[in-house]
């Protein structure tokens, strides 16, 4: 589900433009829909030479989704930062697009730390801890990604409360 989710935002959905072009649909659920299939195959599997391939499917899968999501992500903030975005009937105020331009780099930052923080703490795993401190380790997995989520919910949660009244004030300003 959040890797389904960085997908949408990194494509703008909702942010940039309010609906995707069908081809954006059409790639979005192609992808979900062969990440689950295989991610299902592989967890019901019961034959070992399957189950690698299965495995193999759904982490190939994954890396595709994954290099989607940096691709639209740098490709959105590289927009923003020229000042426009193609699809909008018109220009943004300066104050909207750097709402866009902040959500967009805490995405890319939020994704970044999702990317490395597996290879660190398993790192940390194998030279520091021993296999009584296990449990150090899921402790400082899951406190991470709960800081990267709680990051990304902070971000999408200001930028819904504080769009509104900057369109609004913009709307006002034109008349």
């Amino acid at each position: 589900a959040f890797l389904g989710m960085l997908l949408l935002l990194s494509m703008g959905w909702s942010v940039t433009r309010p609906n995707l072009t069908k081809r954006e649909e059409k790639t979005f659920w192609g992808a979900l829909v062969l990440y689950l299939v295989f991610g299902v195959l592989h967890s019901l599997c019961e034959t070992p030479s399957l189950c690698q391939g299965y495995q193999l499917a759904f982490y190939i899968v994954r890396i595709v989704i994954t290099f989607g999501i940096i691709v639209a992500v740098n490709t959105n903030v590289e927009r923003l930062r020229q000042g426009h975005i193609l699809d909008l009937s018109r220009p943004d105020s300066p104050t909207v697009l750097f709402l866009k331009l902040k959500l967009f780099t805490n995405v890319r930052l939020v994704f970044f730390v999702c990317l490395v923080l597996p290879i660190v703490l398993m790192l940390i795993d194998l030279t520091v801890l021993s296999w009584d401190q296990q449990w150090v380790a899921v402790l400082l997995q899951e406190a991470l990604f709960l800081g990267a989520y709680s990051i990304l919910a902070q971000t999408v949660q200001e930028y819904i409360t504080l769009m509104p009244a900057v369109v609004e004030s913009a709307v006002e300003d034109d008349e």
